[in-house]
């Protein structure tokens, strides 16, 4: 077998397995679900499996004791930092999972993300949202990323967030 023709059944196993998976998914729900819903339920856990593969996506302990906690509950570490504003944590089924972006190189948080949070506060937006925006390419950015501005220009990071949070049509 040549490598393109492995490559292509390579797929078409992984194609069959996700269809079979999802239609489990979809049979175990017992109310009708529209296409759109679940597209963009699937498209959420493509882009959290991204963040996972470019950043992490730490859990409460791992983020613990990147934060320096040396206690054998670490997650209480990360679970006051984010009560506190300094961190963004996303949910993923029954696990809360703190993306690596926000981290600087010594494992302390970004200032910015605190004051992303205090903005998202007041515009209504969700950690979540905060974390699905800044790795998300933006006209406001010339379509780069905000997540790849957050360590070396954190302003502009700010006041591109102030600008599309707060747009009035």
């Amino acid at each position: 077998m040549t490598a393109a023709y492995e490559s292509f059944v390579d797929v078409a196993h992984r194609i069959q397995r996700s269809a079979a998976a999802l239609g489990e998914a979809i049979d175990a729900v017992q109310v009708y679900t529209e296409p759109a819903v679940a597209r963009a339920v699937q498209a959420e856990y493509n882009l959290y499996d991204r963040i996972d593969a470019e950043f992490g996506l730490l859990s409460s302990a791992e983020t613990g004791r990147r934060l320096g906690s040396r206690s054998t509950a670490p997650r209480n570490l990360a679970a006051a930092s984010r009560r506190q504003g300094a961190l963004v944590a996303i949910a993923r089924g029954n696990h809360i999972l703190f993306p690596g972006f926000q981290f600087d190189r010594d494992g302390r948080p970004l200032p910015v993300i605190r004051q992303l949070r205090d903005l998202a506060s007041e515009a209504g937006w969700s950690e979540a949202g905060i974390v699905q925006w800044l790795c998300a390419p933006t006209t406001y950015l010339n379509g780069r990323r905000p997540v790849d501005l957050l360590a070396t220009d954190p302003e502009r990071v700010l006041e591109t967030a102030r600008r599309s949070w707060t747009v009035q049509w």
